[in-house]
């Protein structure tokens, strides 16, 4: 581990009873506290090279959680709104609420980078899940692709009648709810021509699979953790910000355990 990285995880512990002290008293998710959970299909859109080998990786059944960041009671209102991904290792029942070995979680918001947070209740349309493109913001690193970013870019819809939930749910039963997940290697255009020899380039973003919204899951999503370092498929959380989530997350998931405790 890099020198940033163990910085990373030793200002995640002086946060951590922050966002668990938070999740206690909000009795839910410091951030995206509700959100709506379903299952999806899984389908590679490359066959070769590394991006294919992506693919055929995260082929397969997954859960799919879409929340708004911070208001509570599908308000919508001024927010940031996310996509939490959980390619899955194993067909999700009502009671596999603890990731497996190869289970893969990817998390996305409405927003590119850090810096741009403050700015995302200007730009997200918190009206509509299928009328944003979310990115994964923190890079990862995948095995002959390198330093790595991913996206998630939905098929839009006509559809504006209703609440975001009503107009999500009526395309999920239409077969219309589907996103393309997307990869392209992070650091700039210099970082990329500098690459390894044995790392494949990736300059601009290239489809790697379409997750399908298929129904609503029976799984508890109170009960269901994401987090970045479930990384069963090969896509490994790299830098300090993503170690800074180990210790934020895990006391996030104690305080709603002690909150659901205490009734």
């Amino acid at each position: 581990m890099r020198a940033t990285e163990a910085l990373g995880r030793a200002i995640g512990g002086i946060l951590a009873p922050l966002t668990g002290e938070g999740s206690l008293l909000r009795r839910a998710r410091v951030f995206h506290p509700d959100g709506v959970l379903f299952r999806a299909d899984v389908r590679p859109l490359v066959r070769e090279g590394a991006v294919g080998e992506l693919a055929q990786r995260l082929a397969g059944p997954a859960l799919v959680r879409l929340s708004s960041a911070w208001w509570r009671h599908e308000k919508e209102l001024p927010d940031a709104l996310g996509i939490a991904v959980r390619f899955c290792g194993r067909a999700p029942t009502a009671t596999s609420v603890e990731a497996s070995a190869r289970d893969q979680d990817l998390l996305f918001a409405t927003f590119q980078h850090i810096l741009s947070l403050p700015l995302a209740p200007l730009t997200t349309n918190v009206r509509d899940f299928l009328a944003n493109a979310y990115h994964a913001i923190l890079p990862f690193y995948v095995l002959g692709l390198g330093r790595v970013k991913f996206r998630l870019v939905p098929t839009r819809q006509k559809d504006s009648h209703g609440s975001r939930r009503a107009r999500l749910e009526r395309a999920v039963a239409a077969g219309n709810a589907v996103f393309t997940l997307e990869v392209m290697q992070a650091g700039g255009l210099a970082a990329r021509l500098r690459a390894p020899e044995g790392i494949v380039r990736v300059s601009r973003w290239q489809a790697v699979a379409v997750i399908d919204l298929e129904e609503r899951s029976l799984v508890d999503q109170e009960s269901l953790s994401f987090t970045p370092f479930h990384a069963g498929r090969g896509i490994m959380p790299i830098g300090p910000f993503q170690m800074l989530r180990a210790a934020t997350y895990a006391a996030s998931r104690t305080g709603r355990r002690v909150a659901a405790i205490e009734g």
